[in-house]
């Protein structure tokens, strides 16, 4: 039987991009990131069951949500709609949800662009992404795979990044090992070339995410900008943290423009959105 939290989760799973329960799930690092069992997460999908309290944060981070948003307030309206009853929510809690945040993305066009993003996403398991992020030889190599349907050599790979065959070849190999890429007759390709990747967003997310920016950090400032433009507002951080997931739509937007294929002009761009809270005032 269906709930408000069950038909909310399954609401949110869904625009989150993963199109089964499974897929979310395991996706998501599994028991030991959502701290419930496979079979268990399904009762809290088919409404026979509810996670405790404590844990929607995970669920939040874990569906891409932004604390404070519009969906993650969704999530826990429903969590409490569900398990204190219809009168106890109107009577208790619902007087004190007068000021909730708007939902961000309400025009039909950005609606659009992020239904279609959602048919090519992949999400990367913890034991991927601490492969890609081993170094920086690495991460270059997983940039240009990812962004290729080509199949690749070693050697191949190697004269076009400006890499050591070594290093190449150690890449390509522990990329493989982690189903990141197919090895076949000799060459390997990349499943997931195109497609928008997502990081899993478990505990380990901070310190991943820290040596990721790391990482980017150092490949972006050998490069050449094209264009830049930066503002400062003054705003409410609880209502401006609803915009938060509009400027990430925008960005995920580019990825409209991305190709899998050389071309004379065909190049690595960085493109980024930054909110930095400089001090209250």
């Amino acid at each position: 039987m269906a709930t408000f939290f069950s038909e909310t989760l399954r609401e949110l799973r869904r625009e989150a991009g993963f199109e089964t329960a499974y897929k979310f799930f395991y996706g998501s690092g599994g028991q030991k990131i959502l701290k419930t069992s496979y079979r268990k997460y399904l009762l809290f999908e088919q409404g026979k069951r509810n996670p405790p309290l404590a844990d929607l944060a995970i669920y939040i981070y874990s569906l891409r949500l932004i604390p404070g948003s519009h969906a993650a307030v969704r999530l826990i309206t429903a969590w409490l709609r569900t398990n204190l009853g219809e009168d106890g929510f109107k009577g208790l809690v619902e007087p004190l949800l007068k000021d909730c945040p708007a939902e961000s993305i309400s025009s039909p066009l950005h609606k659009a662009v992020k239904k279609a993003l959602q048919h090519r996403k992949f999400f990367l398991t913890p034991g991927q992404t601490a492969v890609i992020t081993k170094n920086e030889d690495n991460y270059l190599c997983w940039l240009a795979l990812s962004n290729d349907t080509g199949k690749w050599s070693a050697a191949g790979l190697a004269e076009r990044l400006g890499l050591k065959p070594g290093a190449a070849a150690k890449a390509l190999k522990e990329f493989a090992a982690v189903k990141l890429l197919i090895l076949k007759k000799g060459a390997y390709s990349c499943p997931m070339a195109g497609g928008m990747i997502e990081l899993n967003r478990g505990e380990e997310f901070l310190a991943t995410q820290k040596k990721l920016n790391a990482l980017r950090k150092k490949i972006i400032s050998d490069g050449e900008v094209g264009y830049i433009r930066s503002g400062i507002v003054r705003a409410s951080v609880r209502e401006f943290s609803n915009c938060i997931p509009l400027l990430s739509l925008n960005i995920s937007t580019a990825h409209t423009y991305q190709i899998t294929e050389a071309r004379k002009d065909s190049a690595l761009l960085a493109v980024e959105c930054k909110v930095v809270k400089i001090r209250d005032f």
